[in-house]
């Protein structure tokens, strides 16, 4: 489906706006001027925003659900790099970079909106607006230290940690208890970098002490705090 002005949410009503390059924007007029430029597409899960090994056609908001970016191998295998939550940036690196295709697949993990800004357009933005480049450097900031904190987790953070910190990041509200929903075992265990192996042992281990329980394809959190702790434990 191609991206339109129709579908695109006013950003001033958006739940996620303080999460958002917008409200780093400043200004009514640059903040008038970034609603009026981008076009949106409604996703349904699974479906693909952009491939890997295309060429950059702009910059991307994700307004509503999660989308996850993985690259694959040689023989289709795919790991997730990144989970993208409303207000985040999709795609900008590989479109300011200019060193060819992106290095990722950009795909809805769940029903999402997403909102783009052409190549062309962004660029005269940024240029009319200089505030918008300092906003784009600070979110461009935010994501390396993702980067910095995950290769710290990995290297230092158990497997049990960095699975119940996964799951909390992935976790929705819901009556009588939050929930991990329609996850596969190899995404979470992707996204937490593990072994699929590990991260079924770990769930088995998290429904045994009573933590979650399963539901269908979906994970019920019974016990917030104690997933908190081990999320925060080093040990």
């Amino acid at each position: 489906m191609p991206f339109t002005k129709r579908d695109a949410p006013n950003c001033e009503w958006c739940p996620h706006k303080k999460n958002c390059l917008y409200e780093l924007l400043g200004t009514k007029e640059s903040k008038k001027a970034w609603r009026e430029m981008r076009l949106a597409n409604p996703f349904k899960s699974g479906e693909v925003v952009f491939h890997e090994g295309t060429m950059p056609q702009g910059v991307y908001v994700v307004c509503k659900g999660k989308v996850k970016i993985y690259k694959s191998s040689r023989t289709g295998q795919q790991l997730i790099t990144r989970v993208e939550s409303p207000g985040d940036l999709v795609g900008h690196i590989s479109l300011l970079a200019k060193e060819g295709a992106y290095t990722g697949t950009a795909e809805a993990l769940e029903p999402a909106t997403v909102s783009m800004v052409d190549e062309r357009t962004f660029v005269d933005f940024l240029a009319k607006y200089p505030v918008a480049s300092l906003a784009l450097m600070r979110e461009m900031a935010k994501d390396v230290r993702r980067g910095e904190n995950k290769a710290r987790d990995i290297a230092f953070k158990p497997a049990r940690g960095r699975l119940a910190d996964t799951m909390l990041r992935m976790m929705k509200p819901g009556k009588p208890h939050p929930i991990v929903e329609g996850l596969k075992r190899r995404d979470l265990a992707e996204m937490a970098g593990l072994t699929i192996e590990t991260a079924v042992r770990l769930l088995k281990d998290f429904e045994e002490r009573g933590i979650l329980r399963k539901k269908d394809k979906d994970l019920l959190i019974v016990n917030e705090l104690q997933l908190r702790s081990m999320s925060a434990s080093s040990v």
